[in-house]
């Protein structure tokens, strides 16, 4: 059966529990589903064990908002199975601050033109921590003034050249962030090359060190599609699958059901072989 290799949950910017994906993953046969939130390390909460609990195989991993910094543009990388957390958790505060700085000052300037606190828009955030744009239209959901999470409201306020209110997140360059990823004892792979078009990233980090790429995405062209297939080839790199699932929290462009573009079951095999060998 398939694997799911690319999900989010409400521990970043998702919109449903961990506990109800794993729910839906067991529901529709998936025999795996890696839980990869943006910059929270599913592995901080036993990700693993509560699909144990569940009957079904969870995989921990994180997606790690970078930025390269020579082309201007930005770069996620997912990371799976680590096996040094403390190697990654220095990377993923700096990561969590620099959203959550951007956050508070695009709120700040929200609250000017609606009734909505920090207190409010908290009430949607969960134990991680994680807070972003999202949180803040929910609060606009709930308070009435949108009934959509990226419609008109979302483009008015954050759209990143003309929105009203939004404010960019300092990044960390990509390959200072693949040092850290290294140390992980993590499988490295890049996500969904064709997005930002993070494609001319690649050979990038190839030579830094990645395992893999996300071959199987619902936003990656035939193209590149076809340039990743023959750098796997090239450096006998993995390839992997994952829809990138947010739940209703998906912008038109990303909706797809949990498990509409999948790893094999040779790919998660490969996968699993690798990350036993790694240290």
């Amino acid at each position: 059966m398939p694997a799911e290799m690319h999900c989010h949950t409400n521990r970043s910017d998702g919109s449903d529990s961990p506990e109800f994906v794993i729910r839906l993953a067991k529901q529709m046969g998936l025999s795996a589903l890696a839980i990869t939130d943006h910059d929270s390390y599913a592995g901080d909460y036993d990700a693993e064990g509560l699909g144990r609990s569940l009957g079904m195989r969870v995989i921990n991993g994180v997606e790690c908002s970078t930025f390269d910094n020579q082309r201007g543009h930005k770069v996620h990388i997912l990371c799976y199975n680590i096996k040094h957390p403390d190697a990654v958790r220095e990377l993923l505060d700096r990561i969590t601050r620099n959203r959550a700085e951007a956050t508070l000052a695009m709120l700040e300037k929200a609250s000017r033109l609606y009734p909505i606190t920090e207190e409010m828009v908290r009430e949607g955030v969960s134990d991680s921590g994680y807070m972003g744009k999202q949180h803040i239209v929910l609060a606009l959901m709930k308070a009435g003034y949108t009934n959509e999470m990226y419609g008109e409201l979302y483009r008015k306020l954050f759209n990143r050249r003309t929105g009203s209110c939004f404010v960019p997140v300092r990044q960390v360059d990509s390959l200072e962030a693949m040092s850290y990823l290294r140390e992980s004892g993590g499988v490295i792979v890049m996500a969904h090359p064709s997005v930002y078009n993070s494609i001319t990233t690649l050979g990038d980090l190839i030579r830094a060190g990645i395992h893999g790429i996300e071959l199987y995405h619902p936003r990656n062209t035939q193209e590149h599609m076809a340039v990743i297939r023959q750098a796997a080839a090239d450096n006998g790199l993995l390839l992997t699958g994952g829809t990138d699932f947010h739940g209703y929290f998906s912008e038109e462009i990303q909706r797809h059901p949990l498990g509409s573009f999948t790893a094999t079951d040779e790919m998660l095999a490969r996968f699993d072989e690798l990350s036993s060998k790694l240290k």
